[in-house]
């Protein structure tokens, strides 16, 4: 059926998982409670906890080639905030409560980049938000650079929606948000010390990440962050196709109805989805100063242009030492036709491509990326002019499966960045591999085929 708005009752509103009260934490506990009872009293109920969790698998690679993967592309914020709602709605429930909201983790606040109480203390069963599968302890704190002011304000600074959301349907390219600070949130949880260069179930592989309570604290601040950029730049942070609007998913409701909804119904959660976010009490690192308008103004904008794209070369080895790569500066083809963008066309952005990256079935790490520093390694700062981002590769299922998936990583170069690289010729890329804060992985195997910065 149809989705027809979340009707009746008032909003939602989701809090931050650390500025929960006692009998907010009861209550969440519960209704996990009932969702793990139910796996067991009727495992076929598609709401309860394992059911819920294989949706998620089902749509990152678990239902084969014919189910189209919603990692990878600008389908990932849409679709993982309609699972939350529909799984929030579940939760409520299952408890008689309809105004009961998920919490977000705000790892983006400072000093909450430690796992949330709730979900670690008692630290074994009888906690329905622990998992036993994750691998940092109480109290430990991810690495700083992971989700610092620096990372966010890079983060929530970029231009536009393929910057930020991912490329089109079919593309394989993530977005900043999926595959910078996301993916290493998912890795550090399992693997603390990112040096096993393999997904860790639960949160550490895709197909898994569903059955750690976590996740869905997580992603509620993943798409926290959504509305955050989108806030800051209206509504040219969409696309502007037909088929990112049009685009409908399908998931069993709170009264096990099976409920087609579109990309178009969940763009404005406060309305349609009745849930808000409240604000962290404290100072979030996402108060970085960024003005409420963009150089990029004007309606939505289109896909970018595919022209500039890079024939698949031949497979690169990238292992644990850093590698510096000449990576060549395109000019699009209405640039060197005009050698200006002219009026007419859309405003447009610089970005470097590392295209083709792949590692062995299972396999996990995170590479941070630098221009035109060729002696950069795992202990230089990660901030200034000549550093670009990071990028974190998470498998979507463990190493007993032989897919490779390949994705192309692509970063806006920041108003800083630009003033380090030419708008011909070439430019040095260095690419750093990384475990922990400053370390170095163990017998890491990456490939990848192409490197070069394009004008879209």
């Amino acid at each position: 059926m149809p989705f027809q708005g979340d009707i009746g009752g008032g909003t939602r509103v989701r809090k931050s998982a650390f500025e929960l009260t006692p009998i907010e934490v009861d209550k969440l506990r519960q209704a996990f409670a009932a969702l793990r009872k139910l796996s067991v009293t009727d495992p076929a109920d598609p709401r309860g906890w394992l059911q819920q969790a294989n949706v998620h698998c089902w749509n990152c690679g678990g239902g084969g080639a014919s189910v189209e993967n919603i990692h990878g592309n600008y389908w990932f914020l849409p679709w993982h905030r309609a699972y939350l709602y529909f799984f929030e709605k579940i939760l409520g429930k299952l408890v008689g409560d309809p105004d009961l909201a998920l919490p977000y983790w705000d790892w983006d606040t400072r000093g909450r980049n430690v796992m949330p109480p709730p979900y670690v203390i008692p630290g074994d069963g009888s906690n329905s938000l622990f998992d036993t599968y994750r691998g940092v302890v109480p109290w430990q704190a991810m690495p700083a650079s992971a989700t610092s002011a620096e990372e966010m304000k890079r983060l929530l600074s970029l231009r536009d929606w393929a910057s930020f959301m991912g490329g089109p349907a079919g593309s394989r390219r993530p977005g900043a948000l999926e595959f910078g600070t996301h993916n290493r949130v998912h890795q550090w949880i399992t693997d603390p010390g990112g040096r096993a260069n393999c997904g860790v179930q639960d949160m550490g592989i895709f197909s898994t990440a569903g059955q750690d309570p976590i996740f869905f604290a997580h992603h509620a601040n993943v798409d926290r962050l959504w509305d955050v950029w989108r806030s800051l730049g209206g509504e040219q942070r969409l696309p502007a196709d037909a088929e990112f609007r049009q685009r409908t998913w399908t998931f069993y409701d709170e009264n096990k109805r099976w409920v087609s909804i579109s990309t178009d119904q969940i763009l404005n959660n406060a309305g349609s989805l009745r849930y808000e976010y409240r604000r962290p009490s404290l100072v979030g690192r996402m108060d970085h100063g960024i003005a409420a308008s963009h150089p990029l103004t004007g309606a939505m904008t289109p896909a970018p242009s595919k022209s500039v794209a890079q024939a698949p070369g031949a497979a690169q080895l990238l292992t644990s030492e850093p590698q510096t790569v000449s990576a060549p500066v395109l000019v699009s083809a209405e640039l060197a036709l005009f050698g200006a963008a002219p009026p007419s066309l859309e405003p447009t952005v610089r970005r470097l491509h590392i295209d083709g990256v792949a590692l062995p079935p299972g396999g996990s790490t995170t590479v941070r990326v630098f221009v035109n520093l060729p002696d950069a390694d795992e202990r230089t700062p990660p901030s200034g002019p000549n550093y670009i981002g990071a990028f974190t590769v998470i498998p979507h299922h463990g190493s007993g499966h032989a897919d490779v998936t390949r994705q192309d990583v692509a970063f806006e170069l920041s108003t800083e960045t630009e003033q380090v690289v030419p708008g011909v010729g070439a430019i040095l890329v260095r690419l750093v591999p990384l475990a922990g804060e400053d370390m170095r992985p163990l017998g890491l195997t990456l490939e990848y085929q192409n490197v070069y910065v394009a004008t879209e």
